[in-house]
């Protein structure tokens, strides 16, 4: 009886938790991919991937859900055509403004000196563009 007791607690847990996942929403054509690390040189503490999609086109985005500072990031791709017209940016502050650097495809980007971490990034897709 308490074994059957302990199996519906755990199984409620399990579905519970997942319950209270709420999946962004994401609308369009995917335009990008880059991958954030922890470390300089885009090596060391890989954090993960970003998608970048059509809803995602001339917003300020920050880093706010990763779980190590953004030391370093690599622009993986621009997805042609859909990225056609558009340029990538990251940020040393979490509002798109200072720090600005315009990414290329394949090359990494350390933070530059004196700041300690990306905080945010952009795509830019000019109208009629993506």
């Amino acid at each position: 009886m308490q074994y059957t007791s302990f199996l519906a607690a755990a199984a409620a847990l399990a579905f519970g938790a997942n319950a209270g996942v709420v999946p962004v929403a994401r609308d369009g054509a995917r335009l990008a991919q880059f991958r954030i690390f922890g470390a300089d040189g885009c090596h060391d503490l890989n954090n993960g991937f970003f998608t970048v999609d059509e809803s995602d086109k001339n917003t300020c985005h920050t880093f706010t859900s990763a779980a190590l500072p953004v030391k370093s990031l690599n622009l993986e791709s621009m997805n042609a055509p859909a990225a056609n017209g558009c340029s990538f940016f990251i940020y040393t502050d979490t509002v798109c403004g200072g720090g600005r650097r315009a990414l290329s495809t394949q090359v990494c980007n350390d933070v530059p000196e004196p700041y300690t971490t990306w905080g945010s990034w952009q795509i830019f897709c000019p109208t009629g563009a993506a």
